[in-house]
Formats: C-alpha cells, sequence, structure tokens
C-alpha cells in the first residue's frame, strides 16, 4: 500500500518492502554516560571471549581447533582424503584469510601452495577485510549450507586469523547471524600445522636456539604489578546505527584497518622491542594469573582476556580503563592468539595512545624468551591434503537454509531544502524511514531505484544503502535528493529496493 504526502511543492508515495526472516539481535546493556557505543562494543567482545568453545584446545581457556580436529572432522573414513565418500553433515565452514595468491597456490615467494579443501577465501582481501558487508554476505550464505554451525578461520601461522576471529565473533554474539549463534574459532598454527609443506616460508619446525623468532632469552620477572587507577571513557561514534551488531561490526572493521601491521617484532632493529627499551610501552599480559605469576615481562601487567572486557560489580569497565594509554601498548599472551583477539577489540574501543595502535608481541611470549610461552613443535607438523585453484574444492555442500524473508516497511518521508544552495538549484532532499516490521533480520538493505513524474529526477546516485542489518522493529533513514522543476508543485514517485536474507537470498523490491 502507498502513502501520500501533499507539501507545498510535493507529493510524494511512499513504498511498501514486503519479505519475511529468522532473526533477533540482543541489546546490550546501558553503556556509560556520554557515550553511545562503548558499552555495545565491549560487551559483544567480553562475550564472545567468554564464549564455551566445545573444541579440544591445548592451553585451558584459549579457542582454537587442533588441526587433527579439523581433519576428523573433514576426512570422516580416516584414509587421508577429503572428498565424495566422506560426511559433509559435520563440516565446519572453514574461512582462508589469507591473500589470494597462498589460497590459490600461485604466490611465488613460498607463503601458501595452496589450501585446505573446501575453505572458502575472503572475497576482498584477508583478514583485515572479514567483516566487511560484502564478506559478511557470503559468509552467511555459506554457513547457511553447513549443518555444523561453527566456522573455523585459517591463516599462514595461526595468528592474523585470530584478529579476525574476534571480529567475526563479537558480531555474532550481537545476534549478526542469528540464534543460536554459531561457533567461531581459529585453526591452530594455522595452514602451517595443517600442511607445513604448502608453507615453507613460514617457520616449520621448532628447535630451542635453532630458529631466529625463538633465540631471544629477554628479561623475566615474577613480582606483580597493580594496575593504575582507571582514566575516562574513550567517546566512540562511528555510525549512527543503533544496531548491536553494527555498532561492533563498524568498531571491529576499523580497529582492524588500524592495526597493520597488527603486531611488533621482539628484537633489536628499528621498531622492535626488547629489554632495553621495553620501559617505552604499556604491556598488558592477558594470560592466566598463574602463568603471570610464574614469569612475565618485565613491568608488564596483567589483565586474563577472559577478564579484559569484563564490568566490575559496579557496572564499570575498570580493567578497561585501568591500561595506561600514555604509551604505546603491547599485548601478549603464550603464543599469539589471544593477544591478537584483545588487540581488535582495544583498538576498537579506543584503549589505546593516541600515537600508536596497539599490538601483538609476534609470537607470544615464546619469541621474548623461549623458556616461556607456547612454542611450535615438531610434533604439530602434518600433511595433510590441499587443494590449488581459486574455488574451495572438497565437497560440495546442499544443506537447506531454514531462513525466511525479511518484512520491512517505507515510513511517511520528511521533505526539506537542505541548503540554500538546494534551494537555489531546485534540490529537495527528501528522508525516508525503513523499518523492520518482520520477526527476523533483513540485512543489505538498499534503495535501487526511483521513477517519478512530471519531470523529477533522482540527483542521489542509486542504489543507496539503507543498513546493512535491521533487527525486528529497527529503522534506519536514507536521504534521497530529487531534481525538480520549475513550476513543478507535485509529483508520485516509485521506488523500488534490495535485501537479503540470512540465507544469503536477494530479494527486490516490490
Amino acid at each position: 500500500m502507498s502513502k501520500q504526502l501533499r507539501l507545498t511543492c510535493l507529493a510524494v508515495i511512499a513504498f511498501s518492502l514486503l519479505m519475511a526472516m529468522s532473526l533477533v539481535a540482543t541489546s546490550s546493556a546501558a553503556p556509560p554516560p556520554g557515550d553511545e557505543q562503548f558499552g555495545t562494543i565491549a560487551d559483544n567482545s567480553n562475550a564472545y571471549l567468554n564464549a564455551v568453545v566445545s573444541y579440544s584446545v591445548n592451553v585451558s581457556g584459549t579457542n582454537y581447533m587442533r588441526t587433527s580436529t579439523l581433519m576428523a572432522l573433514l576426512d570422516d573414513n580416516h584414509d587421508g582424503t577429503i572428498g565424495a565418500d566422506d560426511d559433509p553433515t559435520n563440516d565446519p565452514l572453514v574461512i582462508d584469510v589469507r591473500a589470494a595468491d597462498a589460497y590459490t597456490g600461485t604466490n611465488t615467494t613460498g607463503m601458501g601452495a595452496g589450501h585446505i579443501p573446501g575453505a572458502i577465501p575472503v572475497t576482498t582481501f584477508t583478514y583485515k577485510d572479514i567483516v566487511k558487508p560484502a564478506n559478511l554476505e557470503y559468509i552467511r550464505s555459506q554457513l547457511a549450507l553447513h549443518q555444523n554451525k561453527t566456522i573455523v578461520l585459517a591463516c599462514y601461522s595461526g595468528h592474523t586469523d585470530k584478529l579476525a576471529e574476534m571480529a567475526l565473533g563479537a558480531i555474532a554474539q550481537a545476534g549478526y547471524f542469528g540464534f543460536p549463534e554459531p561457533t567461531i574459532t581459529a585453526l591452530k598454527w594455522g595452514n602451517l600445522g595443517w600442511n607445513s609443506a604448502g608453507e615453507p616460508s613460514v617457520l616449520a619446525e621448532v628447535t630451542p636456539g635453532t630458529k631466529d623468532i625463538y633465540v631471544h632469552t629477554y628479561g623475566m620477572e615474577t613480582t606483580p604489578h597493580a594496575l593504575p587507577a582507571p582514566g575516562a571513557y574513550p567517546i566512540i561514534n562511528n555510525t549512527t546505527s543503533t544496531e548491536p551488531a553494527e555498532i561492533t561490526r563498524v568498531a571491529d572493521d576499523l580497529s582492524e584497518s588500524a592495526t597493520n601491521p597488527p603486531f611488533i617484532w621482539p628484537g633489536t632493529g628499528t621498531g622492535q622491542v626488547n629489554d632495553t627499551n621495553i620501559g617505552n610501552y604499556t604491556v598488558v599480559d592477558v594470560r592466566s594469573a598463574a602463568d603471570y605469576a610464574a614469569g612475565h615481562i618485565t613491568g608488564a601487567v596483567n589483565i586474563p582476556f577472559q577478564q579484559l572486557f569484563a564490568k566490575d560489580p559496579a557496572g564499570d569497565y575498570t580493567n578497561l580503563l585501568s591500561i595506561d594509554t600514555s604509551k604505546p601498548v603491547i599485548v601478549y599472551a603464550n603464543g599469539q592468539q589471544e593477544s591478537n583477539a584483545a588487540v581488535i577489540g582495544l583498538n576498537a574501543l579506543g584503549i589505546r595512545n593516541a600515537g600508536a595502535p596497539d599490538k601483538g608481541l609476534r609470537y607470544g611470549l615464546a619469541s621474548w624468551n623461549y623458556t616461556y610461552g607456547m612454542m611450535f613443535l615438531t610434533s604439530e607438523e602434518h600433511n595433510y591434503p590441499i587443494v590449488t585453484g581459486s574455488a574451495p574444492g572438497g565437497l560440495t555442500y546442499s544443506a537447506l537454509c531454514s531462513g525466511g524473508k525479511p518484512s520491512l516497511s517505507m515510513g511517511a518521508p520528511h521533505a526539506y531544502w537542505a541548503t540554500l544552495s538546494d534551494y537555489s538549484a531546485g534540490r529537495l532532499s527528501v528522508d525516508w524511514t525503513i523499518s523492520n516490521t518482520g520477526s527476523s533480520i533483513a540485512y543489505d538493505i538498499a534503495i535501487t531505484g526511483s521513477t517519478n513524474t512530471n519531470g523529477v529526477t533522482v540527483a542521489t546516485a542509486l542504489p543507496l544503502t539503507v543498513a546493512n542489518i535491521m533487527s525486528p522493529n529497527g529503522s534506519a533513514t536514507a536521504t534521497l535528493k530529487y531534481n525538480i522543476p520549475v513550476g513543478v508543485g507535485s509529483w508520485h514517485t516509485i521506488m523500488t529496493g534490495s535485501t537479503t536474507d540470512i540465507c544469503g537470498n536477494s530479494w527486490s523490491l516490490p
């Protein structure tokens, strides 16, 4: 049904978007005073880092899947191959976050000879683009084909996939992929652990003292250091969206772009860190309290990653606000895994030095002092199958997604002259409010066309993205500008739009 609005020089017919879907987004606790987005991002980061993981892990409390566990899921008959005689119903969705030439096996520098059978690539660049809308649309459509609602991220050596995992996991906790949210984890040691020969330029074995990343014995101590008094909340205002998943997505996307490279090397070279210049940094140890007590980098404070984004009993984010950001911040764990997850969340929240993004210690504590931390061992090297080319390879999935259609409607427009120059040029602005009246989430909502009478044309480039996600009862406003010919006092418009559902199906409107 259409609505007609008459103004002094305008009559616009609103349009209806009819569709229907299966998803709800959560609302976060109230953000701190003066901030509209900090609490949302922190709560979703905290929820993800404390999510229960059902797969075996190497160190208690960390979240990654062993390569042997993944192989057992993909190779059900244990014949060493992955193919049509294996059962796809227990297969997770494997996402390769390396560069395209590593995925295809066309890299000439020894950084990737192919990919895990069935793994899909990030469609734009690497881990840094994992939560771009186009990639999320692709991931949703692929996840819908997997009965086992698990996502496993894989990079070169099991480190940068944790950056992608944190961003993807936090928005999942906010409801981006529906409820129950999928399990999201990373492959321990990445493609290096899956097929060590396939990553010849990545560390392939460890004997302490023979590999340059595991030769340092920089200073350690057991003296505890108390956190300083909490500082002020950073003000986060990255988006006009009120959707928890979109607020978190935008912040994590900006964080991934800012942390490039996302790590700092131990060493004496330019831009590296060692036991003589460590005092120039704020060092945060996100390991367990027991690990910290057994030995930590000199001067480091301890906030276990499961507590980093948590609230205190009074409802404040004291741990976050107690990180000294007057100096560049370095985060470390036993490996580089959980510290990388923390790096994304901290940068997303603005818990960082004004002149430098937070970084993780490259290869974790073992690269600082090889008698501590977690190293890649020869026992973890495997020769599991890989495939080359631009296609995932492996099994073909055909599970049906039980999503539904989004149900959207457009409210009465608000028309106005935005500026004097617009008035002089006859360029009228019209705000359209689009609402989700259904019981499930709409994605990738856009206005794609506007057909007008009386010579009126649209000045705004179309398609125009209205929102990347809209939960039930949610709404968003989109502004179109129209060129109004001299003497025209009214006109009609017929609008068209598009959206996608949780299964990745596209819907055109009307």
